[in-house]
C-alpha cells in the first residue's frame, strides 16, 4: 500500500525589514542658524560687504595666521548674498535630511562640523582669498553619502549602485564647475568632500538583524558616536596639527607680513615695519601693497628719496593706487621736484575727484604753481 508523500512546503519569501532612521532635527536647526546669521549681516550693512563679512568671521587667511583661528568655524555659517544662501540651504536640506536620517543627529552634526572645518583648513592653507559659506560642510555630507552607498552597495542592490554613481557624478560636476567658475572656493569643496568620505565611512551604520521581545526581527545599527569617539578625537588632533602647520607657513606669506608691518607702524616701530615690508616684497615682488607700505615706513624715518622709489614701484604695479599718488606727490615736494609733485597730485585728483583730499590736492597744486619760477 502506497503512502502519499508529504506536500512540499512553499519556499519562504524574503522579508524586507526597514532601516532604523532618525529624525532630521539638526538639519533644520542649521538651516535656521544660517538664515538668521544672513539676516543679521544684512541689517549690519549687507552680506556682500567685505567689512561686514570680516566682522562676522569670514575666512580671512591673513587674520587666521595672526591667531584668529575661530574663523575656520564661523565662516561656515556666513553666506555672500541671497542666492548663495538659497543654493547652500537647498543643498543642505537635500543631503542633510538624508544623512541625518541614516546616521542620526549626533553623527550627522559631527560629520557636518568636522568636514566643514577641514574645508576651511584646506582653503586657509592653500587659498589666500576671503571666503565664506557652508559649502565645505555640504560637500562633506555629499562625501558621506558616497561612503554610505559604497559600503552598503550589496544591501541596496542595483538601486544603491545607481545612487552611488549618481552621487559621484554630482560631486565631479560640481568640482569641475568650481575650477572653471571664478569666485568659488573649490579648495573648501575638495577638503569637505574628501573628509566627508573618510568620516562617512568610519561612522557609517553597521546593520544587524535582532529579535525584539515579541520575537519580531528588526534591523539595528551597532555603531554610535559614543562607540566611535576615537574617530572624532583623531580628526580633531589632525585638524589641530594641520592648523598649526598652516599657520606657521601662512605667517610667512606676503599678506601676513604686511599685516604685521601695519601693526608695527601703528605701534610706532618704523624700523620693524620696514623689515617686515621688505620681507613681504621678497616673498611677493609684485605686491603693490607691500611696496606702498614700505614707502610709508621709510617716510616716517625721514628716508624720503627711498620712500619715493617705493611709491614709484607700487604705482608701476598698480597705477590706480590713489594713496600712492598722494604720498609720492608729498615726497616729490619734499625732494624739490614740484613738476613731478603736481603731476602726482593731478593723478590723485583724477582718481578721487569728489573726495575731501582732492580739494587739498588742488590747493597744493595751486601753491606749487605759484611758487614755480
Amino acid at each position: 500500500m502506497s503512502h502519499p508523500t508529504d506536500a512540499a512546503s512553499p519556499p519562504s519569501q524574503p522579508r524586507h525589514l526597514p532601516l532604523p532612521l532618525g529624525q532630521p532635527r539638526a538639519t533644520y536647526v542649521l538651516l535656521a542658524v544660517n538664515t538668521l546669521v544672513w539676516l543679521a549681516m544684512t541689517v549690519a550693512g549687507g552680506s556682500t560687504n567685505t567689512d561686514v563679512l570680516i566682522r562676522f568671521g569670514a575666512k580671512a587667511s591673513v587674520l587666521i595666521a595672526d591667531g584668529q583661528v575661530w574663523r575656520l568655524l564661523t565662516s561656515m555659517f556666513l553666506h555672500v548674498g541671497l542666492m548663495h544662501l538659497f543654493f547652500n540651504s537647498y543643498a543642505l536640506f537635500i543631503f542633510g535630511v538624508e544623512v541625518e536620517r541614516l546616521y542620526g543627529g549626533a553623527r550627522f552634526l559631527a560629520i557636518y562640523l568636522l568636514a566643514g572645518l577641514w574645508g576651511s583648513l584646506i582653503s586657509f592653507a592653500f587659498g589666500p582669498n576671503l571666503s565664506a559659506g557652508a559649502s565645505g560642510a555640504i560637500f562633506g555630507l555629499l562625501g558621506t553619502m558616497v561612503a554610505f552607498f559604497r559600503r552598503h552597495r550589496e544591501v541596496f542592490g542595483v538601486w544603491g549602485r545607481r545612487r552611488l554613481i549618481s552621487l559621484i557624478g554630482i560631486a565631479g560636476l560640481n568640482l569641475v564647475l568650481g575650477f572653471t567658475v571664478p569666485g568659488i572656493d573649490n579648495l573648501a569643496h575638495l577638503g569637505g568632500l574628501l573628509s566627508g568620505v573618510v568620516l562617512g565611512w568610519l561612522l557609517a551604520p553597521q546593520y544587524q538583524v535582532q529579535v525584539d521581545e515579541q520575537g519580531h526581527p528588526r534591523v539595528a545599527d551597532r555603531i554610535s558616536l559614543r562607540s566611535r569617539w576615537w574617530v572624532v578625537a583623531l580628526t580633531l588632533v589632525l585638524l589641530l596639527a594641520g592648523t598649526g602647520g598652516a599657520m606657521a607657513v601662512q605667517r610667512q606669506s606676503a599678506p601676513a607680513l604686511i599685516l604685521r608691518g601695519q601693526y608695527a607702524l601703528d605701534a610706532g616701530d618704523s624700523a620693524a615695519a620696514e623689515s617686515l615690508f621688505r620681507q613681504a616684497i621678497a616673498r611677493d615682488p609684485d605686491s603693490a601693497e607691500a611696496h606702498f607700505y614700505l614707502g610709508v615706513a621709510l617716510s616716517t624715518q625721514g628716508q624720503v628719496a627711498e620712500a619715493a622709489r617705493a611709491y614709484e614701484a607700487a604705482l608701476r604695479l598698480e597705477p590706480g593706487l590713489a594713496e600712492a599718488h598722494w604720498n609720492l606727490a608729498l615726497a616729490y615736494t619734499a625732494l624739490g621736484r614740484p613738476a613731478d609733485a603736481i603731476a602726482e597730485f593731478e593723478a590723485f585728483i583724477a582718481l578721487r575727484p569728489d573726495s575731501p583730499e582732492a580739494d587739498r590736492a588742488r590747493r597744493f597744486v595751486a601753491e606749487l604753481q605759484e611758487a614755480a619760477p
